[in-house]
Order: structure tokens, then C-alpha cells, then sequence
């Protein structure tokens, strides 16, 4: 009985735990269901079994009813298997029922009156997404097992490299090269893990930098006030960067509802990262966490985004963006699975040693010690003698990559609007590679003194990046123009490697755009790919850089 009590006194001890958890608001009503429940705890070599009670839910979390002697303290790791009932139930606007396993992290635990253990669980994903995947085990499997095929046809091509490297050496080198960046960014991506959730609760300041975001505005401030985070330890910054159009006025209208939201205005344009720097100087905030004007957080975003800043090494943690996929607009499929690779492969790679260099814009934190220690220097960044006006995410990351550790977290997530036009759509582009051009030059600076696994990478996709175009003239129009050779080989390499990357998008979103992966792989090898050389031609022009 001394191990009982022993725990009985530790959750007695989180008393003022349970107290600061319950004030957090809520993202979604509770809604009472009783029903039995066998939960296990604990790691699989000393696993035990539970029988319970489930005494509410929602889609973030559940409460369970344990006898006294179950021993469950705050912190520990729980997996439940319980009978979600049908609609209606505020787990989400497309919600269904169904038995699933759900697991998620015990945040606090008490007796109850009828000397019963109450325990609250905050679940590692919403129950709509463990709903979602049940029944989907199959087919993660039949994924795999073609990722495994295509990553085998991949490496079986290469062998062609390899055993007639002398005749083509240059081209050879490079074509092993690619295989092996793409090989090495999946195994780092393998040994991801986000920051843990240690219940911190530091204290947060929202910035949103805003230039004529009417239509969007309203919704973007709406989410942030709907975070799932205390009240009492969060602020909302908007800077208005001289909107034309009614965005002014959208926002004033919101005050009456939300009478904390502190507002600022720029008579005239000044560029978002003046928006941002004032936001940063007004905040009262440890941590800063931005957030574009036109992305919605996921409600357990912000807590999510912050628990990294336990570790005092790390300056900025980059969230999980994802695109808000709309019907009539083919480009938000396409940019739906280019944002999920870019993330959860490329940024968890750079993750792993601290290394990520572009936390973005649409939502991302910042230590704010840290951030006002360079606030000068980012402000009045210039390039060429040209003041730089854009890309002010990637420098911002670059600036705190050079003191700090950065890192990605993935249970951060966010949705933002991608351009519905293509106009829009290729500025936005050129703009980011203009961005890149010149922060590659500064990353460059920089990488040589983090961890040769992620500086070597880093320098090696910048060169694969810069002769991305001219393999193509060499395969695409050169051999079969000139010495009569097909390009089939190249072009088959190619949509193996894009089909790979489109398993993994399927395996972990289970999205049925997925083809729209290898449309993006068609417009970034004709079109995209240029881009680069036109943006370091012109990257002193600021036209199409300003809000």
C-alpha cells in the first residue's frame, strides 16, 4: 500500500496544477458520456492494464474515472480504446462515431467524493483524426510497402550512375547527389521527434501584421481568441500596415467582442516588418508567436508551438502549416502537398539538430529575449545598398540561427489561404526566391558551425537547387536534340521521386489530392526552377517584395 499512498500524496501535490489547467478555456463544449473503458499505461515492458469509466469528452480531451489504487499521476501517458457516440458531439463540424484508440497525456489527476481517481487527458490528436484513421491501418501498410518499391526503383536507377560514372562524371556526381539529399532528408525525417509537452504555460504575445486582409481578418483574430490557452497569460497584437481597402474597419468592429485585442495602425504603408517590429516592441509577452493575416490556428496551437522554449538553447520553433484546400482552386490542392512535404520531411529533417532555417511567417514563435536582442539590426537589414523589404521570416530565423538552436514543432498547426490565381500565385514565388537568394548567402555564413549533418545538407540542396534547371536543358532538350537520345530515363527518375514523396503526403493525411503532388513537380521543372535565375538577376528590386 506504500506505493498507493505514495502516489496519492503526489497527485495531492498538483493540486495547484489542476487548479491552473482547469482555467484554460475551452475549445470545444464537454459532452457528458458514460461508458466503460480499458485504457494501458505505462512503457511496453511494464505495461498494465486499466478498467475505467469514461465520464466526458471532446475533441481534445477526455475525462476518466479510475478506481483509487490505479496510481495515475500528472504527466504519465495514457492509451484508451472507448465507443465515440455518433452526432451530434462537439468533436468538429464533420464529426462520426465509432470505436477507436485515442492516447494523450494525463494533466491532472484528484480523488473525487466518492474516493474515485478523476483524471483529465489531453489527447496527442483530436478524436476526429483517430476516427479517421481507423480502418486506415491497411492501407498505411500497402502505402509502405509501395514506398519501399519506389524508393527501391530509385536506388536500382542509380546503379546505372554509378557503373557508367566515367563516361558522364559531372552529370553522374549529380545525379547520385539528388538520390541521396532526397534519401537522407526521409531518414532524418524518421528520427523527428516534436518538443515534448511539459504543461508550460509561458506568458504569449499574438502579432499579426495586416495589409488589406478584409475578407480574412475577421476569422484570423477569431481563431486566435478561441486558442486553448489561459486568458490570463495571452495577448493579441494587430498592426495595421496602411490598409486601402476595409480592413481598418473590420477589425475596430471586433473590438466590442474582443475588448483585449490591442490595435495599431500605420497611416501610411512601411512594410510588414515594420508591423512586425512594433508588434514585437509592444508586447508584453515571453514568448512571440506570428501569425499571417490570413491563417486560422488550430486551437491547441499556441500550447502546442510553445512547450519547446523549456530548452533555453532554442530561439524560435517553427509551426506546422498546412493549406486550406478550396474546390475551385486547383492551386491549393497542388501547394497542399508541396506545404506538407516542406514540413514534415524537409523542416523535421533540419529539426533534429536544431537547424531549421525558415520558421514561417504564417505562424511561428520566437523567444523574446531573443528576438529584440536583433530587432536593430533585422529592421535596418539591407542588401546590395537596397533596404531589404521582404522574405522578413527567413531573415528573422537567420538572425536568431546564428546565437540559438530552431527547431519545428508538428503538433502546431495552423491553415492559411494560398493565392486562387496564377498571376498571383508565380509574384508570390518570385518574391520567396528572391527572399532565398539573398538569406542563402547569410544561412551560408552560418551553417558552416551547426552539426555537419545538417550543415552539409544545407549547402549541397542550395547547389542542387541553382543546377536544377540546367539538368533539365541537358536531359530535356540537349541529348534528344542534339545527339538523338531519349529523355525517358530522366524523366521516369523524376516521377518516381515525386510518387515517393506522394506516399508519404497519403500516408500521414490520407488525402485523396495527392496526384496534384506530381502537377507541382511538372510546374516546378518548367517554370519554377527558372524563377531562381530571375530573382538573383533582380533581387535588388523591391516591386514585387512589399505588402
Amino acid at each position: 500500500m506504500s506505493a498507493v499512498q505514495d502516489s496519492l500524496q503526489e497527485i495531492a501535490s498538483h493540486e495547484e496544477t489542476w487548479k491552473e489547467v482547469s482555467s484554460e478555456r475551452r475549445r470545444y463544449p464537454r459532452l457528458e458520456h458514460k461508458t466503460a473503458i480499458v485504457g494501458t499505461v505505462g512503457p511496453w515492458y511494464r505495461r498494465r492494464k486499466l478498467k475505467g469509466m469514461l465520464v466526458n469528452l471532446s475533441a481534445t480531451g477526455i475525462a476518466l474515472r479510475f478506481p483509487r489504487t490505479a496510481c495515475l499521476v500528472p504527466g504519465a501517458r495514457l492509451r484508451v480504446q472507448l465507443e465515440v457516440p455518433p452526432p451530434p458531439v462537439p468533436l468538429g463540424s464533420e464529426s462520426h462515431g465509432g470505436r477507436c484508440f485515442v492516447s494523450g497525456w494525463i494533466m491532472w489527476s484528484r480523488l473525487s467524493s466518492a474516493e474515485d481517481l478523476l483524471c483529465g487527458i489531453r489527447l496527442s490528436k483530436q478524436i476526429q483524426e483517430s476516427l479517421q484513421m481507423q480502418g486506415w491501418a491497411w492501407a498505411r501498410a500497402v502505402l509502405l510497402g509501395i514506398a519501399g518499391l519506389l524508393l527501391a526503383m530509385i536506388l536500382f536507377l542509380k546503379t546505372y550512375n554509378i557503373r557508367w560514372f566515367w563516361y558522364e562524371p559531372w552529370f553522374n556526381l549529380y545525379s547520385l547527389v539528388v538520390a541521396g539529399y532526397i534519401l537522407s532528408r526521409t531518414l532524418l525525417a524518421l528520427f523527428y521527434r516534436p518538443p515534448k509537452d511539459c504543461g508550460f504555460l509561458p506568458t504569449v504575445s499574438v502579432v499579426i501584421a495586416v495589409k488589406n486582409e478584409e475578407s480574412h481578418i475577421a476569422e484570423t483574430i477569431e481563431h486566435c481568441f478561441q486558442s486553448r490557452y489561459p486568458a490570463d497569460r495571452m495577448e493579441v497584437i494587430l498592426v495595421d500596415d496602411g490598409s486601402t481597402d476595409g480592413t481598418w474597419a473590420a477589425v475596430r468592429k471586433l473590438l466590442s467582442r474582443f475588448p483585449n485585442l490591442r490595435t495599431f495602425q500605420f497611416t501610411t504603408n512601411r512594410g510588414k516588418r515594420h508591423a512586425m517590429a512594433l508588434g514585437a516592441e509592444q508586447a508584453c509577452g515571453e514568448i512571440l508567436v506570428y501569425v499571417d493575416s490570413d491563417s486560422y490556428l488550430d486551437p491547441d496551437g499556441i500550447y502546442q508551438l510553445v512547450q519547446g522554449f523549456t530548452d533555453p538553447k532554442i530561439g524560435a520553433i517553427a509551426g506546422h502549416v498546412e493549406v486550406v484546400v478550396e474546390e475551385s482552386n486547383p492551386i491549393s490542392k497542388m501547394e497542399s502537398v508541396r506545404y506538407f512535404i516542406s514540413h514534415r520531411v524537409m523542416k523535421a529533417a533540419e529539426s533534429v539538430f536544431g537547424c531549421v532555417t525558415c520558421c514561417s511567417g504564417a505562424f511561428s514563435a520566437y523567444r523574446r529575449s531573443a528576438a529584440m536582442a536583433v530587432l536593430p539590426r533585422w529592421l535596418n537589414q539591407t542588401f546590395l545598398g537596397t533596404q531589404s523589404t521582404f522574405g522578413d521570416d527567413r531573415s528573422l530565423t537567420n538572425f536568431i540561427l546564428r546565437d540559438h538552436r530552431v527547431v519545428f514543432c508538428e503538433r502546431a498547426r495552423c491553415s492559411t489561404y494560398v493565392p486562387a490565381t496564377w498571376g498571383k500565385y508565380f509574384r508570390q514565388q518570385l518574391r520567396w526566391k528572391k527572399s532565398w537568394s539573398r538569406e542563402t548567402l547569410v544561412a551560408s555564413r552560418i551553417m558552416y558551425r551547426k552539426h555537419p549533418l545538417a550543415a552539409i545538407p544545407y549547402y549541397v540542396g542550395v547547389i542542387l537547387t541553382l543546377f536544377a534547371p540546367l539538368m533539365v536543358i541537358r536531359n530535356v532538350i540537349v541529348l534528344p536534340l542534339f545527339y538523338s537520345m531519349n529523355c525517358l530515363s530522366y524523366l521516369v527518375g523524376l516521377l518516381l521521386v515525386y510518387l515517393f514523396f506522394c506516399c508519404i503526403y497519403v500516408y500521414f493525411t490520407r488525402s485523396r489530392f495527392w496526384y496534384y503532388g506530381l502537377i507541382f513537380a511538372g510546374l516546378y521543372i518548367g517554370v519554377l526552377s527558372w524563377q531562381n535565375y530571375y530573382a538573383m538577376a533582380t533581387v535588388s528590386k523591391t516591386h514585387w517584395g512589399t505588402r
